[in-house]
């Protein structure tokens, strides 16, 4: 059965997606979480909805999905520490230096390659394997086609997909508007969504040529579930409760065979499309919304005619009193409103404003479907697990864990009741500190019973004890490196003519350096030609690597050396030491990644700053001409150059094979 995993920006969302129907939840902690904006979860709301799912057999992931910092790593490595207290189902990553956290300190700890890793090939999700992950979330840029041949050929890693929310233009994880445009990484949590504001260009002022359409797969989830997807996402940490309630309940109804009330386009939902699931290249499927980038909800009528503020409307669906609604003009503004009827077919305007017949409504809030508050400070917290042994002999009880065995003087008398051992069971599973005992065992040879008071007063003397020791609790150590590394040219002198990639090699100072595409849809292809580029050059030879896929070829290939370019992320020496784990001493130099311009030693190489190398705002398997300047693929020669403008600055839209960069003209 596929897991339907939904977003919680907050507790209450949560309880909400479970309602709903979801097998799982997904959401971040206060800190590290790529959705800043959300309201998050605290330590004891985590320790709420963990208890909750398990209660009721669901699941919950926590996301620690943005690139971090050296000097956050101590922080990152006590989060883990905490989770590690009260379980986890997955820890959704993004960072390479946490996933080595996560692999060398916490291997109960499962963990899932995040969307943000831009794993769309066969290579990333066999790499991602040998380093520990038990899960992908795959891109979303992935037609079913090609998430079936990942999938034939990945049997034994559990796979995620995005189904459901907000496209992004440019691959996630690797899109650099927001930090190019107004200093917030999309990497760390503060992305501006400069793909949903206006450009302009040669034909019109105001075009919104980024703003993808919303995904919505409908029924295409069952033939993921045929394919043997493990897991399906919908996106949405941001929206509210009603989002995340009958989302959930649309796609359960579907998985379940049902045929539910559909309420879900009410709560938020702009012009949607199937994503890039049905994608096939030259005349696709529009997926750019153009005219409007908000929420447009359902279509439920025309406009027929007009008297005053009274607006008659040939209705598709109904409308009640207190339902929003909305009017997308022919300037494309959005007039919104309450409605207040007046009979079929007719409501009644808060302004006096004149419509143009024949306008589109769209209701985009259903009033009967308003969630009450739910009061999740009477929610109770899981507590942290402690296995434990529980051994009863003549007027003794002896309690024993890893750390600490305790025996406590009882009267004992041989028991009457068969149930005495599970009567043990529950004295001992009960817990008024922070800290349970799990019973792994009760041994009770001579079949004794203890009196219910002794047997109570014993685990709260053993819980007490317990609370009372001192540990060696692990804490971050920074491992110790000799800084020898080459100090890797200005980046700007590996780029080719369009891209910030070079496969074809660019020689300086007598050593030849190959940039490798962190985008491909023909894996074997690329690195054969590379391999034969290679074998055609002479001298000393040195290949950046740009996505994970990169370095699972490289490590199969040890008779050349590496460097961690521009979409690897070296954001820290975690994120560099799991790539030097992978190649050795073939590691020979990394560029300091785009969202940080210093590091604290030590680092197993010296990171290269990038001096104010620029990268594309964009790359994307959107093509601009067909989706965005809505022009026929017939004749089209694959190969275009427009110019846009946004507050005064000037850019370049390259398509080349139906694939878009978008980056700033240079001064």
């Amino acid at each position: 059965m596929i897991e339907l995993s939904m977003p919680a920006g907050n507790l209450e969302n949560a309880v909400y997606a479970f309602l709903g129907g979801a097998d799982s939840v997904y959401f971040g902690l206060k800190d590290f979480s790529a959705r800043k904006g959300a309201e998050n979860f605290s330590f004891s709301d985590y320790r709420k909805i963990r208890k909750y799912a398990k209660d009721n057999g669901r699941k919950i992931y926590i996301t620690i999905n943005t690139l971090i910092r050296d000097s956050e790593l101590e922080r990152v490595f006590d989060v883990l520490k905490e989770i590690e207290k009260c379980g986890v189902d997955g820890i959704i990553v993004q960072d390479l230096g946490v996933i080595r956290l996560l692999k060398n300190h916490f291997p109960t700890l499962g963990i899932h390659a995040s969307t943000q890793l831009a794993v769309h090939t066969n290579y990333g999700v066999k790499m991602l394997r040998e380093l520990g992950a038990e899960r992908v979330v795959l891109s979303r840029e992935l037609s079913l086609k090609e998430i079936e041949k990942i999938r034939k050929n990945n049997p034994e890693i559990e796979l995620k997909v995005f189904i459901h929310g907000a496209m992004c233009y440019g691959f996630s994880g690797l899109c650099m508007a927001s930090l190019e445009k107004t200093g917030r990484s999309a990497n760390r949590g503060e992305c501006a969504q400069i793909c949903r504001t206006w450009f302009k260009d040669e034909d019109k002022d105001h075009l919104f040529p980024f703003s993808m359409k919303d995904m919505d797969a409908g029924k295409d989830i069952l033939t993921l579930e045929k394919m043997g997807i493990d897991s399906v996402k919908v996106e949405g940490r941001m929206k509210g409760n009603e989002y995340v309630y009958y989302t959930a309940r649309y796609y359960r109804s579907i998985l379940d065979g049902k045929d539910d009330e559909d309420m879900h386009p009410y709560t938020f939902l702009r012009e949607h499309s199937d994503g890039f699931f049905h994608y096939k290249g030259p005349g696709h499927d529009n997926l750019i919304t153009e005219n409007y980038t908000g929420h447009e909800g359902k279509a439920v009528g025309r406009i027929t005619g007009q008297r005053g503020k009274v607006l008659q409307i040939a209705l598709s669906e109904e409308i009640k009193d207190r339902d929003g609604l909305m009017i997308l003009q022919k300037d494309n503004s959005a007039y919104k409103f309450s409605a207040k009827t007046r009979g079929k077919g007719e409501v009644l305007l808060n302004d006096d404003i004149t419509f143009s017949y024949g306008l589109p409504v769209y209701k985009i809030s259903d009033s009967s479907i308003t969630l009450k508050k739910i009061n999740t400070d009477a929610l109770k917290e899981e507590k942290e697990e402690v296995k434990a042994k529980v051994m009863i002999s003549p007027n003794t009880i002896t309690v024993t864990t890893d750390i600490l065995e305790k025996s406590y003087q009882v009267e004992t008398e041989k028991a009457e009741r068969k149930n005495n051992t599970e009567n043990i069971r529950r004295i001992f599973s009960q817990s008024t500190t922070d800290k349970v005992l799990a019973i792994t065992e009760i041994e009770n040879k001579d079949g004794l019973s203890v009196r219910e008071k002794e047997a109570k007063e014993a685990r709260r003397n053993f819980l007490s004890a317990l609370e009372e020791m001192k540990t060696d609790e692990k804490y971050y150590r920074k491992e110790e490196w000799n800084e020898e590394s080459i100090s890797l040219p200005e980046r700007s002198l590996l780029t080719d003519v369009d891209t910030p990639w070079n496969e074809n090699g660019v020689k300086i100072d007598g050593v030849t350096y190959f940039t490798l595409s962190p985008i491909t849809y023909k894996e074997e292809e690329k690195y054969e030609r590379i391999l034969e580029n290679l074998r055609h050059t002479k001298g000393p030879v040195l290949i950046g690597l740009n996505n994970i896929a990169d370095l699972y070829w490289a490590k199969r290939h040890p008779e050349y050396s590496y460097f961690m370019d521009i979409y690897m992320y070296a954001s820290n020496r975690e994120s560099v030491a799991l790539v030097r784990d992978v190649l050795g001493d073939n590691l020979k130099g990394a560029y300091l990644t785009f969202d940080f311009n210093s590091y604290e030693k030590p680092w197993p190489v010296t990171p290269t700053p990038l001096n104010g190398f620029k990268p594309p705002l964009f790359l994307s398997r959107s093509c601009y001409r067909h989706d965005s300047k809505r022009k026929s693929c017939e004749g089209c020669g694959k190969k275009h150059d427009y110019h846009i403008q946004q507050n005064g600055k000037e850019y370049l839209v390259l398509v080349r094979d139906c694939q878009t960069i978008v980056k700033e003209e240079p001064s």
